[in-house]
């Protein structure tokens, strides 16, 4: 049995032929304790990997191994599904931060992401051909890339705040005539933004309701109930529903304020979430409406954090506290609530920000069992992607392997000892090499 240290070479990093087809490589990871994105855990187990998908999990010595088998000594190491991140944001062009300016190019993110145990992620605005493009670029090197899935550009009104990575739709024509070429190229989400009329919001819904496609919005001053009530699938980031948990004329007050200048969404909005009441009548009001949908709510909570030593952005944290209490107790009342890192956030490294925002929810308040879920078999589930997010038969062997147990402490998730991606154990070294040379 080969140790996880012992160095190797994969075929599927040199593009070397396999001798045997795929479905008839097996790959058994023994002694390991296993998370299986159901909730389960299943200690000093052996996890059977058949091809690309999961034939078992059954306890260690009592899972039969075919001859032949690679096998991998896991004892001391925690198992979980690839984390799944359903709002990411790279290379090329800018995407939005905290105080509304953009950043530049991250080419390098999808894989230190990766590398890191993010198996899926789904990139929430940019031109797909960019996206393919980048794609080609990485497996030309011989490289893995992560399951990428994409929404395409920003679908926006007039006056959007990112001109170079958004669809800007004049009518609601436009609306579905755009939502379809999205979906006809491949996108397997769409995201509405915040200056779209509710008339457009709703036709791009009816579009994507046709195809089976998931919307998810970015709010703001879309009204939130309105959009829920019209079909609205997720919702990214919390603070897009503060319009919803203000009284009317404030609300009003922040809605107009934004349609003069976008900038004013950040200071604005962090001010509007700062002073508002997260466990009011207000706020039960949208959840029980949420939940009455079963509306995905995607909080990006660390993008919205402040570095832990700038003590002087009082009112940022306050908003951000206020976010997260009203994630956590949507998530405790049984709402779906999943992962989204935004690519970059102030308190992690590079390639970190998905294990940041796992960290945020639980100093919130849920549990490191819920959050593994929520980053799991949520996430799957919101996607429509009923091939992953589980450890159970027939799923992807989409694999994360830790050093220490995430149950124990949600910060053990950065420590990251290997990662399989379709029954592949992939060369986190060269991954991590790699994407240090990708930066610009």
């Amino acid at each position: 049995m080969r140790a996880l240290g012992t160095p190797f070479v994969l075929g599927c990093m040199l593009a070397v032929v396999a001798p045997l087809a795929a479905q008839d490589r097996w790959l058994a990871i023994e002694g390991g304790t296993v998370f299986d994105g159901t909730g389960a855990v299943h200690e000093n187990a052996t996890l059977l990997v058949r091809g690309d998908r999961v034939e078992r999990i059954g306890p260690a010595g009592q899972v039969e191994i075919p001859a032949g088998a690679e096998r991998i000594d896991a004892t001391g190491k925690f198992l979980t599904p690839g984390f799944i991140d359903l709002h990411f944001h790279y290379s090329p062009g800018p995407h939005a931060s905290i105080d509304g300016t953009g950043t530049d190019a991250n080419p390098e993110l999808p894989l230190l992401f990766l590398a890191n145990g993010v198996t899926t992620q789904r990139e929430m605005g940019q031109w797909i051909s960019d996206n393919e493009a980048w794609l080609a670029s990485v497996r030309a090197q011989g490289l893995p890339t992560p399951r990428l899935l994409y929404s395409g550009p920003i679908l926006d009104g007039r006056d959007t705040a990112y001109p170079t990575i958004s669809r800007v739709l004049l009518d609601d024509m436009d609306a579905r005539l755009a939502a379809n070429e999205l979906m006809d190229a491949g996108a397997t989400s769409l995201k509405v933004y915040f200056r779209l009329s509710v008339s457009q919001v709703a036709a791009i819904i009816e579009e994507a309701d046709r195809r089976n496609v998931p919307v998810h919005g970015h709010l703001e001053i879309v009204d939130p109930t309105a959009a829920i009530r019209l079909g609205l699938d997720g919702i990214e980031h919390t603070r897009s529903v503060g319009r919803a948990l203000v009284p009317p004329k404030q609300a009003e007050e922040f809605r107009q304020a934004v349609l003069r200048e976008s900038i004013h969404r950040g200071e604005g909005g962090l001010e509007l979430w700062a002073a508002l009441d997260p466990a009011g009548p207000r706020a039960d009001a949208l959840i029980e409406l949420m939940l009455e949908r079963n509306v995905n709510l995607d909080g990006t909570l660390a993008v919205f954090e402040p570095e832990f030593s700038e003590e002087d952005r009082e009112v940022q944290w306050a908003a951000m506290r206020n976010m997260a209490a009203f994630t956590v107790r949507y998530a405790k009342a049984g709402g779906p609530v999943t992962m989204g890192s935004h690519g970059l956030v102030a308190n992690a490294p590079p390639g970190l920000a998905y294990q940041r925002e796992m960290e945020t929810h639980v100093e919130a308040g849920m549990t490191p069992a819920e959050t593994l879920i929520a980053a799991t078999r949520a996430g799957a589930e919101a996607l429509r992607l009923a091939d992953r997010g589980t450890l159970t038969h027939g799923k992807l062997a989409d694999i994360v392997l830790f050093d220490a147990s995430p149950l124990e402490d949600i910060a053990n998730a950065r420590r990251v000892h290997a990662v399989i991606l379709g029954g592949q154990l992939l060369d986190r070294d060269r991954l991590l090499a790699t994407a240090e040379g990708l930066v610009p």
